[in-house]
């Protein structure tokens, strides 16, 4: 069972690093600064959360805030999904890559209480994608979720 969740998850990792081209030449990411705070700023979107072993997904609005540090390279992660019970500030890992940037935890018992990783792509879309364990009475149920927004 293990082995199919860490399969999951690595899938979903994997699916938010893909990105293509586009003929927009409008770049919304900042080069000429630090990747904490070119990244820097509140994205508003879709949170997608999905139990395991199902194909029933829901979905709701909310919001990634990445704020930068006084470290380089790391940011503070505010996620707010409303709906999913989900409001955490946990810090993380980001840099320049793939003409975006890349950022991560990938220690599970910060704040959100779960792994993440996310890419940042030129155009200023973000997608963060984590893994999350429920208990409700004596059954744990398993959650994952995603998020693609936009930077306002």
């Amino acid at each position: 069972m293990k082995k199919i969740v860490y399969s999951l998850v690595a899938l979903l990792a994997f699916s938010c690093s893909l990105a293509s081209c586009s003929d927009d030449d409008d770049n919304n990411i900042n080069y000429s600064t630090t990747a904490e705070k070119g990244a820097a700023g509140t994205y508003t979107g879709t949170w997608k959360q999905t139990e395991d072993g199902t194909t029933d997904t829901s979905t709701c609005e909310g919001t990634i805030t990445l704020t930068a540090t006084d470290s380089i390279n790391c940011v503070d992660v505010t996620f707010n999904a409303p709906d999913f019970e989900i409001n955490a500030t946990s810090v993380a890992n980001i840099t320049h890559a793939q003409h975006g940037f890349v950022l991560n935890n990938n220690v599970d018992t910060n704040p959100l209480a779960a792994a993440f990783t996310g890419k940042i792509d030129e155009n200023g879309n973000l997608c963060v994608n984590f893994m999350k364990q429920r208990r409700v009475g004596r059954k744990q149920y398993t959650f994952f979720f995603v998020f693609e927004g936009k930077k306002n």
